[in-house]
């Protein structure tokens, strides 16, 4: 097992109902499923990564992976004929909820939500422990090219095996004790010297036990505020998601987080074209350090943001949960935010609408999951079309309405940074002018 691996197991002992780590893509099949076949891709698949058939039980010695045969994760296939879309939608949502028992059972599951012969929800769920966000999408394409290849002789076959994760785990700790890893934790030391967890002031007193019950609000940027920030980034030499988390720290600081603190932005760790193919969890978070003084403008924290990005994914290798226990000190992240670039993902045009799968008619079914892992994670999603935040919260610290706010600041700071640049942070109004002369009116009617 790998470190990420370990801490994601400890997790899971410490609440092992909680949906908070599983991993969902589910796909509405719109033709005839031929289960039977789908069986056998899903056997192929299983074969073909192992990963997915792993279970992860407990010794004396600590956790331990044990991989067992392809043929024992079956399909489970529910008949719900009297389901309309939203129930349809809801049951999609809990199968993918459903507990992992990764010591006995393993730790991926496949349901088919059967409405009618041709009208389909297939739930491909994993726990983070052998997955990860391109890791779901490699296992829907290569499941449905499986299936295709049985079904649809012009499908395009599967691709090439990844590696095996035994040699994955071996290269990760080799780079640990070698002396590139001993300059990439130096590295990081140095990095987070002097700085905590970003925490933002909630609504409810903190738990003495760490909970993972959690929550979503979003942010979806109209289309004119896409385009404006691809043609800023580009002028300053920035990429929008360096812009996006340069704002996103600026809105932590006006919110309260402080002056300098930290947060973590999760990262791939596919370095090697056979990674790439892969089921696995391949993802190690970067410590990014937001330091924030009375003249520091927004055009400056993006810079910052860029400068770290580029410098820090030279040293992404070295495992962060090390980093943790190096620092002696309370969590190293309380807050996250990371990029998907939705129009890069394995199954090209599935986020953005229906495809064909396997020789199946597919779309797209976005269920909420991975909420309440931290205080607050934040996934931007890119596509052609524009940019989503998605915020998952927990909702043990925060109410909606504080989500929401802090949302609202993020834009408005979003705003004002392709309107002026080089405002300073501690500058920005965030109330539009419209919407304070309104509450002002209000406040001169009483």
């Amino acid at each position: 097992m790998s470190t990420g691996q370990e801490g994601l197991w400890l997790t899971h002992q410490l609440d092992p109902d909680s949906p908070a780590y599983n991993v969902v893509l589910a796909v509405r099949l719109r033709d005839r499923v031929r289960t039977e076949v789908l069986q056998e891709a899903l056997t192929a698949l299983v074969r073909r990564h192992e990963l997915l058939r792993s279970r992860f039980p407990g010794t004396e010695q600590g956790p331990v992976r044990v991989t067992g045969p392809a043929e024992a994760v079956r399909l489970d296939v529910r008949e719900v004929p009297d389901a309309d879309d939203e129930r349809l939608f809801l049951l999609a949502q809990r199968a993918g909820e459903e507990p992992f028992r990764i010591a006995d059972e393993g730790a991926f599951r496949a349901v088919l939500l059967r409405r009618a012969p041709d009208d389909a929800v297939l739930v491909t769920a994993t726990h983070h422990i052998v997955s990860d966000a391109t890791s779901q999408w490699l296992l829907v394409r290569d499941l449905f090219a499986e299936y295709g290849a049985r079904t649809a002789p012009e499908t395009p076959g599967p691709s090439p095996v990844g590696t095996d994760w035994d040699q994955q785990v071996r290269a990760e700790r080799e780079f640990i004790g070698s002396p590139r890893g001993a300059r990439a934790a130096a590295y990081w030391r140095q990095v987070c010297a002097g700085l905590t967890a970003a925490t933002l002031p909630t609504d409810r007193q903190r738990p003495p036990q760490r909970t993972l019950n959690g929550a979503t609000v979003e942010l979806a940027l109209p289309d004119r505020t896409a385009a404006r920030l691809r043609d800023a980034a580009a002028r300053h030499a920035l990429t929008p998601f360096a812009w996006l988390l340069g704002t996103f720290q600026t809105a932590l600081h006006r919110s309260g987080a402080g002056d300098g603190f930290l947060i973590g932005c999760p990262v791939t760790t596919r370095f090697t074209p056979r990674s790439r193919e892969a089921v696995g969890y391949y993802v190690n978070a970067l410590p990014m350090a937001a330091v924030f003084g009375p003249t520091t403008t927004l055009l400056e924290t993006a810079q910052a943001a860029q400068r770290q990005l580029r410098t820090g994914l030279a040293h992404a290798r070295h495992p962060v949960e090390l980093l943790d226990t190096t620092a002696g000190r309370g969590p190293l992240f309380r807050i996250s935010c990371t990029l998907v670039a939705a129009d890069r993902l394995p199954v090209p045009g599935l986020y953005e609408g229906p495809v064909r799968l396997g020789g199946l008619r597919a779309e797209l079914c976005d269920v909420p999951q991975q909420e309440g892992q931290l205080d607050l994670t934040v996934e931007v999603l890119q596509d052609s079309q524009g940019f989503k935040a998605v915020l998952r919260y927990n909702t043990d610290l925060f109410d909606a309405a504080t989500v929401e706010r802090f949302r609202d600041t993020w834009h408005r700071l979003i705003d004002v940074s392709l309107d002026a640049p080089g405002t300073r942070a501690a500058d920005v109004e965030l109330v539009a002018q419209d919407d304070l002369l309104f509450l002002l009116a209000l406040g001169g009617v009483s």
